[in-house]
């Protein structure tokens, strides 16, 4: 596989007809600035389709300004949901694929490029793909996420409760792939771990070992919510049956727990240990991670991890 500068080189003679999907709302400079990030890709994309959540005339005014006959602005109806309108762009999509990007992050000029370089290397012909994204941390520190990543085809599931996670501004795949399974647009959170697991039953998921795009945290924002121990609960048990036994006892043991400790429910623990019992999971390793949250905030934790990365992930 060649390289120039630090990027893929897709060598296919087939260009992959690319449809870009950003949903925006309020946001100007930063949906310009992730506009023009999809413009400049290296592998150029059929179109950018930026949606907004209900009409906004001063937005479509910028993204005119921008000039370029790829960029397609469409007005949804306002429903205060991302996934509403993420899918509402992809109903419009032309393109044999989407590519996500959240309007306030951007994509590395090689992103799509490096993605499909994997994906030829793969011996695949479909895929969910992925990528490495950039997290600047409003401490002025950056890390990489997922760390680790190798191009290796790996189950959905695997890759969303296996402690890598994926941010949908890396997320590519074949049209047919979302419109099979919209996003849930009745969902307050976990929207997109329900498309992977759906999605993930069909195509395996490939994480190119490059950085695809940035992400910038402000001051007091995580890489998810905290808390809604309640609302995580019964998204698990709704999709139980398309995660498997490990993958239950990862999510017991490490998103469950924390929001059941950040609500300070301990009756959370009722449920908890009965699901992790069934799941073969009742090992001392896993009571000593369901007991830490409880036992050390999450800021020292927080605190903790960035100590231990800060020299390494930079």
């Amino acid at each position: 596989m060649m390289q120039l500068a630090g990027v893929h080189v897709y060598s296919s003679l087939t260009r992959p007809a690319i449809s870009a999907v950003i949903p925006s709302y309020r946001r100007y400079n930063e949906v310009v600035r992730a506009t023009r990030s999809v413009l400049a890709q290296t592998l150029a994309p059929l179109e950018v389709i930026v949606v907004n959540d209900g009409p906004d005339g001063r937005k479509a005014r910028l993204l005119a300004e921008l000039g370029d006959e790829r960029i397609r602005f469409l007005e949804a109806v306002r429903r205060g949901s991302a996934s509403a309108t993420r899918n509402h762009g992809i109903r419009y999509a032309r393109g044999d694929w989407v590519a996500l990007l959240d309007d306030d992050d951007v994509w590395l000029p090689g992103k799509l490029e490096a993605q499909f370089s994997t994906l030829e290397g793969s011996g695949h012909t479909e895929a969910i793909l992925a990528g490495q994204e950039r997290v600047h941390l409003s401490n002025g520190r950056t890390h990489l996420r997922p760390p680790g990543a190798d191009g290796e085809p790996v189950a959905a599931v695997k890759m969303l409760f296996g402690g890598r996670g994926v941010h949908t501004s890396a997320l590519l795949a074949p049209t047919s792939a979302f419109r099979r399974y919209p996003f849930n647009e009745d969902a307050e959170r976990h929207e997109d771990w329900e498309w992977l697991l759906q999605a993930g039953r069909e195509l395996p998921v490939i994480v190119a070992p490059d950085v695809v795009c940035e992400r910038w945290m402000r001051p007091g924002e995580g890489l998810s919510r905290p808390g809604g121990f309640d609302y995580t609960w019964n998204w698990y048990l709704r999709n139980r049956a398309l995660i498997d036994t490990h993958s239950r006892v990862r999510l017991i043991c490490g998103p469950l727990t924390r929001k059941a400790a950040f609500d300070r429910t301990p009756s959370a623990l009722l449920r908890l240990l009965p699901e992790l019992r069934r799941n073969e999971g009742l090992s001392p390793s896993n009571i000593v991670r369901i007991s830490v949250p409880w036992l050390i905030s999450s800021k020292l934790r927080e605190f903790a991890r960035n100590r231990l990365t800060r020299d390494t992930q930079q």
